[in-house]
């Protein structure tokens, strides 16, 4: 949907570029979900120069937004992104000899429960963060102590100075508890997403379009959008300059598209995509008439 209603905006203006005051540049940014990102790569090969860009506008489907309807939220939306792997290593043994063995399952055990008293007991309860572990990987048979587990996780926060602090609340916790074991371990971090800040002034002309295109009643139909821990490396074009990034509701229970993202069965209403498209042409003209 983000890449057929971005290339819709790009055959619309296309056909009047004659008649728009200002350059427009379409971007397709890819590699979202794999860190670190698209977006840093794409800043560092000039996408944002020659010429500069004044505003950018990006959009992400919400299924818990029904369709013929957007998000917005100024600030501080989307979290910082710490994607990290830990290695913890061991030595490998017999089951029923784990005196001559360091049980690298039990102390990888332990780190991820130690993990979790981060949040609870070492962040600011109102700046809100997280810690996820997502996949641990290890052993092999059930009668042999493992050498070697990976643990893959995130941690999330709203608040930059949380953020700062994560990775040495991480690597000291994990390194206390090897310590104590007799383990040793690896810590790789590997990509550190800002958190994602609309502008204000990006966000005024998102609703005043979508007034001016669908009616004063389409003003009921903006949602303020709750912050959410999800991240989005689109994060790093609104640090060059000033933009905002809508939700776009994608919700119709009706045909079974109010599944979650990512989820097996997510679906999206794709009577969404006109309101994606319209939204930004329109902005996009907007944007270049105040510019």
């Amino acid at each position: 949907v983000h890449p057929a209603i971005v290339l819709g905006t790009a055959v619309l203006l296309s056909r009047i570029k004659g008649e728009i005051p200002a350059g427009v540049k379409i971007l397709f940014q890819p590699a979202e979900e794999k860190p670190p990102g698209g977006a840093q790569e794409m800043i560092k090969n000039g996408v944002l120069n020659n010429p500069p860009v004044k505003m950018i506008f990006g959009l992400h489907v919400d299924p818990n937004v029904p369709t013929g309807r957007i998000g917005l939220r100024d600030g501080p939306t989307m979290a910082s992104v710490t994607d990290f792997d830990i290695t913890i290593i061991g030595k490998g043994g017999h089951a029923a000899r784990p005196h001559a063995a360091i049980d690298a399952v039990a102390v990888a055990s332990e780190v991820v429960g130690s993990l979790q008293k981060i949040v609870s007991r070492e962040t600011n309860p109102l700046k809100p963060a997280l810690i996820t572990i997502g996949a641990i990987e290890g052993g092999t048979v059930r009668n042999v102590i493992a050498e070697r587990v990976i643990l893959r996780g995130t941690a999330r926060t709203l608040n930059p100075d949380t953020r700062k602090m994560l990775p040495g609340l991480l690597k000291r916790t994990i390194e206390g508890i090897c310590r104590a074991r007799g383990a040793k371990y690896q810590l790789k971090i590997l990509s550190a997403y800002p958190a994602m800040a609309n502008h204000p002034s990006a966000n005024i002309i998102l609703k005043d379009t979508w007034i001016e295109l669908f009616g004063k009643s389409a003003g009921h139909k903006i949602e303020e959008t709750p912050a959410t821990m999800g991240g989005e490396d689109f994060a790093y074009f609104l640090l060059e300059t000033p933009g905002a990034m809508f939700r776009l509701g994608v919700r119709n229970r009706k045909i079974g598209a109010d599944k979650s993202w990512h989820a097996a069965d997510f679906m999206v209403d794709e009577d969404a995509i006109f309101y994606g498209t319209a939204l930004l042409c329109a902005a996009v003209l907007k944007c270049c008439e105040d510019l």
